[in-house]
Order: C-alpha cells, then sequence, then structure tokens
C-alpha cells in the first residue's frame, strides 16, 4: 500500500482528515529529509535548514533562538553548527558570560555554496510542485502559517497544563 492509498481512507470526514494530515506531516518530514540528503554530500537538509534560517534573517540569533525557530533543542542546533564550523561555512561565536548566548557568524563560503546549488535548489522545487496550482501553492503557504500558531497554541495549552499539575 503507498502514502496516496493509505490517504484516501482517510477522507471520510473532518476529523478522519485532520488524522491523516496530522499523520502526514510526520511522513513528508522523513521522506523530504531522507530524499534530500541524497542530493548533496556537501550538507546535510539540516544542516542546510541552518545555514538558510541563519541567512535570512537581519539579526544574529543566539543557538537557543535558532533552536526555537527550527523545533529543535540548543544541543541539536550546537551539534549542526559545530559540523557546520568543521566545514568551514560559519563560526561559533562564544559568549564568555553566557554560553547559552552562543551565536553563529556566517562565512563567505556559505555564499559561494549557495551561488553553486541555486540552480538544483530551483530544480528540486520545481519537481516538488510541479501539480500544485499557482492558487494551491499560496493556500499551502497560508495553511502553513496558520498551522504553525496552532502548534503554538498547543505549547501554551502545554504549559498551562504543566502549572495546574
Amino acid at each position: 500500500m503507498d502514502m496516496e492509498t493509505l490517504m484516501k481512507k482517510f477522507m471520510i470526514d473532518d476529523e478522519s482528515r485532520k488524522q491523516a494530515i496530522f499523520t502526514n506531516i510526520f511522513v513528508i518530514q522523513n521522506k523530504l529529509q531522507t530524499t534530500c540528503d541524497k542530493l548533496d554530500p556537501e550538507l546535510t537538509m539540516k544542516q542546510w535548514l541552518l545555514l538558510a534560517i541563519t541567512t535570512s534573517v537581519d539579526e544574529t540569533l543566539t543557538l537557543t533562538k535558532l533552536g526555537d525557530i527550527m523545533g529543535c533543542s540548543r544541543q541539536n542546533v550546537k551539534k549542526l553548527a559545530i559540523a557546520l564550523e568543521n566545514k568551514g561555512f560559519v563560526q561559533i561565536d562564544q559568549n564568555e558570560k553566557d554560553s547559552r548566548a552562543a551565536s553563529l557568524l556566517v562565512k563567505d563560503k556559505v555564499n559561494e555554496y549557495s551561488e553553486k546549488v541555486r540552480d538544483m535548489q530551483k530544480e528540486i522545487l520545481d519537481i516538488l510542485f510541479k501539480d500544485f496550482t499557482e492558487r494551491e501553492v499560496e493556500q499551502l503557504f497560508f495553511g502553513m502559517i496558520k498551522l504553525n500558531t496552532g502548534i503554538e497554541n498547543i505549547k501554551k495549552y502545554i504549559e498551562n497544563n504543566e502549572l495546574e499539575r
């Protein structure tokens, strides 16, 4: 049985579709990571994600804040950062007063790498979204924003319920 066949079993009602979407998010993440890790021997998808986020913001972010954005721990970000530092992409800027305030300094190699893989990345996105209309891409984009808001609401729910325990 393939994923499309499995998903069709959940087309019964709204509650079933929500369950299918929830499950499929994890499957998609796993498939996307394992597939795209094979694209480029230089960087894993998680290393690429860390670089993409770091270079997309106008401020210097701590490893803790990068972890919050990526949805993982500071320790996981630090492991990724060390691997990127060893490859010459970043430098970890340690804060002498507070090790939790360490941040990343992007090196010129990031721009060189981005230039080298730009066409391949565009081609991969074109393949990934080949069967989508412009309207469907727009709807998915705004749906992802709402999904992120829902995740933040779950975090608040958990925090509130932990206080009551």
